[in-house]
């Protein structure tokens, strides 16, 4: 199965839909079943805002816009009285953290920003700004690279619409700084990277220099991008294989690499890396590397396991030694469906 090229099925937001109720996607699912016990998130619900915009974008479809309205709804909801996002809720709607992480601050500004700047119908587009003009000041003082790096993903898709806006004024310069800052704080000849390990959601780091050189022109940003992207590359790409880094371990500078769990939220940003890396460089390669990468979900991984389940098009949790994760929930449904429907964008697979 490694070395076959997979057939891909069309995108299917059949799975996600069962997911949702009227407040949004609940996080965790029992096996293919929704764990209702567990609550809601504003990272599932801010990356379910972009699969279902963006499923709006590819098909016209109402019920996507209707569903993108509702986890925008979700994100309006999560601002505190300080427009900080909140993360956590409760099944019963009671938010239960004061405040969400910097992490999820970010991700929900990528959503809004995207929807922003979006085909959405004006309304949508209205409501999207608004959150993301409340929430953005944050941005601003985010220690966390990749809050910052899913903050500058809101910043560029936002800016399609109000590139002169001062609310992100001289903001993509002041988040590229702090991500150039972080890698020369931390590069070697041996060790082309952000930190002193490899964790999580690895390409949205180099991926967001893309999108800095895209807004900035500053050429540091694009070269340390590549030299970061292909440093990844090397470790990830094994025997013609994507292998993410496990999240049991991690890869700390100098020791020893953990296999598994590997998930499908670092796959995602390794699609999306490598589709902006060739458009950027107009180089294949990339986009057989965005290939490879999206192949992971459809068997061509550690294990030859099949990550999406045929009949419903849900995606497992995870990759274990022993194999697939048989729970199904909102992270791994929505990593996969943005990896997916991005790939289709670029004309990789069908439509």
């Amino acid at each position: 199965m490694k070395g076959d090229k997979p057939r891909y099925p069309e995108p299917n937001l059949s799975y996600l839909r069962l997911l949702s109720d009227d407040t949004g996607v609940i996080q965790h699912a029992l096996y293919g079943v929704p764990n209702r016990p567990t609550g809601y998130t504003t990272d599932d619900n801010a990356r379910a805002l972009l699969v279902a915009i963006q499923e709006y974008e590819r098909t016209g479809c109402r019920q996507a816009l209707a569903d993108a309205a509702n986890y925008l709804a979700f994100l309006y909801h999560a601002l505190t009285p300080d427009n900080y996002f909140h993360n956590l809720m409760s099944y019963d709607r009671r938010w239960i953290d004061a405040r969400g992480s910097e992490d999820s601050h970010g991700r929900a500004l990528w959503a809004a920003g995207y929807v922003a700047g979006s085909a959405a119908p004006p309304e949508i587009r209205r409501a999207a700004r608004q959150v993301f003009e409340d929430a953005v000041p944050w941005a601003r003082s985010l220690r966390s690279l990749r809050a910052i790096a899913f903050s500058m993903m809101g910043v560029a898709y936002y800016s399609r619409q109000w590139p002169e806006s001062p609310v992100i004024a001289g903001l993509p310069e002041r988040l590229s700084i702090q991500l150039l800052a972080a890698y020369q704080r931390h590069r070697s000849d041996e060790w082309r990277w952000f930190e002193n390990a490899l964790t999580y959601s690895n390409g949205m780091l180099p991926h967001a220099l893309l999108r800095g050189y895209e807004l900035t022109g500053n050429e540091q940003c694009r070269d340390v991008a590549r030299e970061a992207l292909e440093f990844l590359t090397e470790i990830l790409v094994v025997d013609g294989v994507l292998q993410p880094i496990g999240c049991h371990g991690w890869y700390a500078r100098g020791g020893t690499r953990a296999w598994f769990d590997q998930q499908p939220v670092d796959v995602m940003g390794m699609v999306l890396l490598y589709l902006t890396a060739a458009r950027i460089f107009q180089d294949e390669r990339y986009q057989e590397l965005a290939t490879l990468s999206l192949d992971w979900f459809f068997g061509r991984n550690a294990l030859g396991q099949v990550m999406v389940n045929p009949e419903t098009g849900a995606c497992y949790d995870g990759l274990t030694p022993e194999g697939v994760n048989g729970n199904q929930g909102a992270e791994s449904q929505t990593a996969y469906l943005l990896a997916h429907l991005a790939m289709v964008r670029a004309g990789l697979a069908p439509s």
